[in-house]
């Protein structure tokens, strides 16, 4: 080896002894088998300044500092306290509605939660089978468009044509929908959009054929308006979402009327419309435009629009643009009521139970097979039905219609049948862009029982019209469920009572959940989502050098010694006089459960109990030539707020607190040596770490936050 080579070796090896000695010599070290980080960060980490662990993306500092465990996911929050001003649903560890499993980084979610941060309600019993499970986003893409087109005037060229000589069109237009996509649950809450025939917030209900009252009289048909100008290929209707088979431009009367009768989203018997058009022409469409007229034979009231879809018509002539279009020319007026307003709803069999001499129609008084009471097989109507008359929960409005007016909470045809209360619904239909929620009886997540008017609530929700998403277990007894417009007064910024407003303004669509979804508040000393967890001490971390405790001075002036102040801090205050020493200040400090301990003393050193030549005021906390008053801050540690002052009578200079050194050391769980045991509330602290006094010190605090090197776990 060339002695260069060898001065070199020797020189590394100097190096490496000499840091290895320094480590021996830290004060920190507590044991043979000592490591800078805390477990060597668990190998999830990296170790940096002051033996502080940075762990990797995936595991937890603040619930493990030697990243030992694992964080879950997050989500926004079902329930929180507000940041600002209508402002919440922030992100949160399992959504608010789980327990995190920090073994795993896995979600254990609340009943009727899922997903893998437990931020999606799931839908009632899997809608029984019997409807589709989708967000509230998906929903709104559902809803009918014919409903929306109905009361705009139609779907006219108006709509279509994107230019002045309609040489491009776009049928879209027609089939647009309100949208749901900025509220905070449109993609958490999930509902059930129940199959033909089935109702109720998870499809166990059947639902009974609806018809027309027989008995009223003077009433009409919808009767809607086709115009097509096309001379080549088809064109499609929809009616309540189901679309017909392609109709060819030259199709007959007989043709068009077949492909709407096909439709199951009509209801009744067949035929089920009828359609019509000028004499003379013998297709559906011709190049100077052909009028048809849908007449909706067994669905009654003000129905949907047929929507229009000519996108793939043409004309061989230039003259006129290919175009389909429809309206309304006649607004049906009949009822189209439960049963024909004569017989009851089965919500079991989804069949109609008739009143007496009453039974199934054909729609329109006569004998049919729509099951739907609307037919009276004997007798003539003479009386209202009950005994007495509407049982006496209604009035009776006599001939033709002998039909009862149902006292409020009361209906069916003889008002034997109880409402139940109405509350918003939790999962509807938008009324307008990115705004539902309208009113629902059981608010749509309850099924309503007739004999009793009570609602039969969902798993997870409460209230008489189920309208409160409530706390899990009532916050284990721990906290106190609060709603979120509550839990928006009830905020506090770094333990300062902050209170926001959430949902104030009642045409915000956006807080519509302000009065029905709640969230617990936890008492003090437990936290978690429903406060199933013991917090445990916080305090600095006595690895870290080179920090201070946060000082704020009190000035008060004060000249006759008649004067009187409140000093606050965290929501709670001290009464104080003029006359009160630096020794009282700190008692009263020290008394609050927000301040665990502070010293006080006077700014001016030759100011002390015992000192010589003292002015007659020295050691009063407001003194005719200003009193300087410094309170150190020992526990809590770290940035702590400003103190503030209140209720000031009687003085009569200055007043005032500033903070003179912000405080820089952590208030961390367990001074950041050491695991909370949630279970307990205790600190598990690190080999070389132990209980302090707040200060580094060996002390009773249980907060891990003394080094000795003689402690190996406590």
């Amino acid at each position: 080896m060339n002695n260069g080579k060898m001065k070199n070796n020797i020189l590394k090896s100097i190096a490496v002894t000499a840091i290895y000695l320094i480590i021996l010599a830290h004060p920190s070290v507590g044991s043979s088998t000592y490591t800078p980080c805390p477990n060597s960060c668990s190998g999830n980490g990296k170790c940096t300044t002051w033996g502080v662990c940075e762990c990797f993306a995936g595991f937890s500092f603040d619930a493990a500092p030697d990243c030992s465990l694992r964080n879950c996911p997050l989500g926004p929050a079902w329930s929180d306290s507000a940041t600002a001003d209508d402002t919440a649903h922030n992100l949160a560890e399992c959504s608010n509605r789980g327990k995190c499993d920090r073994n795993t980084g896995q979600c254990s979610c609340d009943a009727m939660f899922e997903g893998s941060a437990c931020e999606r309600l799931a839908c009632p019993n899997d809608c029984s089978g019997r409807g589709r499970c989708l967000s509230a986003k998906a929903l709104a893409r559902m809803e009918d468009p014919g409903v929306l087109r109905k009361a705009s005037g139609g779907c006219t060229s108006t709509d279509i044509c994107s230019d002045a000589g309609c040489t491009s069109r776009n049928y879209g237009a027609c089939s647009e929908v309100n949208v749901y996509e900025t509220p905070w649950e449109a993609d958490q809450f999930f509902g059930c959009l129940c199959d033909a025939g089935y109702a109720g917030y998870d499809c166990s209900v059947r639902t009974c054929v609806r018809g027309d009252d027989p008995l009223s009289t003077s009433q009409v048909n919808d009767v809607q308006l086709l115009e097509c100008q096309a001379d080549f290929g088809t064109f499609t209707l929809s009616f309540k979402r189901e679309t017909t088979a392609p109709i060819s431009v030259d199709a007959s009367v007989s043709h068009v009327t077949d492909a709407i009768n096909a439709l199951t989203s009509m209801e009744g018997q067949q035929p089920k419309v009828a359609v019509s058009w000028t004499g003379g022409v013998n297709t559906v469409c011709i190049a100077s435009g052909n009028n048809i007229q849908v007449t909706f034979l067994q669905d009654f009231g003000d129905l949907p629009l047929l929507i229009p879809d000519g996108a793939n018509l043409g004309q061989t002539s230039g003259v006129n643009p290919p175009l389909l279009t429809a309206q309304k020319v006649a607004t049906g007026d009949k009822e189209s009521d439960i049963c024909s307003s004569h017989g009851t709803c089965d919500e079991d069999k989804g069949i109609c139970q008739c009143l007496d001499d009453w039974m199934t129609s054909d729609g329109y008084g006569n004998a049919g097979t729509r099951g739907d009471c609307g037919y009276r097989s004997t007798g003539t109507t003479s009386t209202c039905p009950g005994e007495p008359a509407c049982l006496g929960h209604g009035t009776c409005l006599g001939p033709p219609t002998y039909r009862c007016d149902c006292e409020s909470g009361r209906s069916g045809p003889d008002c034997s049948l109880i409402d139940c209360p109405i509350g918003k619904s939790w999962f509807s239909f938008p009324t307008t862009a990115n705004a539902a929620h309208s009113d629902g009886e059981c608010s749509d997540m309850g099924i309503c029982n007739r004999n009793t008017g009570q609602c039969e609530c969902a798993s997870g929700f409460e209230g008489a019209a189920c309208q409160y998403l409530t706390c899990q277990q009532d916050c284990l007894g721990n906290g106190e469920c609060q709603s979120m417009a509550t839990l928006a007064g009830s905020n506090k910024v770094n333990g300062v009572p902050t209170p926001y407003t959430y949902g104030s303004d009642p045409n915000n669509s956006l807080t519509w959940d302000s009065d029905q979804v709640f969230g617990c508040l936890c008492s003090d000393n437990f936290e978690g989502y429903n406060c199933n967890l013991k917090s445990c001490p916080k305090g600095d971390d006595p690895n870290t050098q080179h920090q201070d405790n946060e000082i704020q001075q009190l000035s008060c002036t004060d000249s006759n010694d008649a004067g009187s102040f409140e000093l606050g801090f965290r929501g709670q205050s001290v009464s104080l006089t003029a006359t009160n020493t630096a020794a009282d200040l700190e008692t009263a400090l020290n008394g609050l459960s927000a301040i665990e301990q502070v010293s006080v003393s006077y700014n001016d050193p030759s100011i002390y109990v015992g000192a010589q030549s003292l002015d007659p005021d020295a050691l009063q906390i407001c003194r005719a030539s200003e009193g300087l008053i410094d309170i150190e801050f020992k526990s809590p540690t770290g940035n702590v707020p400003q103190m503030d002052i209140s209720n000031s009578v009687g003085i009569d200079g200055a007043l005032t607190i500033v903070t003179t050194q912000d405080g820089t050391k952590e208030y961390i769980t367990c001074s950041g040596r050491g695991i909370c045991d949630h279970t307990s509330g205790l600190c598990k602290c690190f080999p070389g770490f132990a209980s302090s006094e707040g200060q580094g010190n060996v002390g009773s605090r249980r907060d891990c936050g003394a080094r000795n090197p003689y402690a190996y776990g406590t």
